[in-house]
């Protein structure tokens, strides 16, 4: 996950990069380029943050139905815990 805010952050930042060469620009050309780049970066950067934010919703319901399926406690380590207990008493005994 970090690398994916990583990677958003270098796309706003080349946004704002293609933003200041557009205002410095010295032809009308060159401006409307740099104007249309910095517009791509920023819905890519746009874009790759709902797919971030969608995942990350999908990975904490995730994990909530795992808790729930592993033991029904909404703490990891009452899970493991009860987890744990079911594993020994099912283990053969010597």
């Amino acid at each position: 996950m970090q690398d994916i805010k990583t990677y958003i952050d270098k796309l706003h930042a080349d946004a704002d990069a293609c933003s200041t060469v557009s205002l410095t620009a010295s032809n009308e050309a060159k401006r409307k380029v740099f104007t249309a780049l910095a517009d791509t970066y920023r819905k890519l950067a746009g874009e790759m943050e709902r797919i971030a934010a969608a995942h990350a919703v999908l990975d904490e319901e995730r994990e909530k139905n795992l808790l729930g399926l592993l033991g029904g406690a909404t703490d990891p380590a009452e899970s493991l815990a009860e987890i744990a207990k079911v594993l020994s008493s099912a283990a053969p005994q010597s």
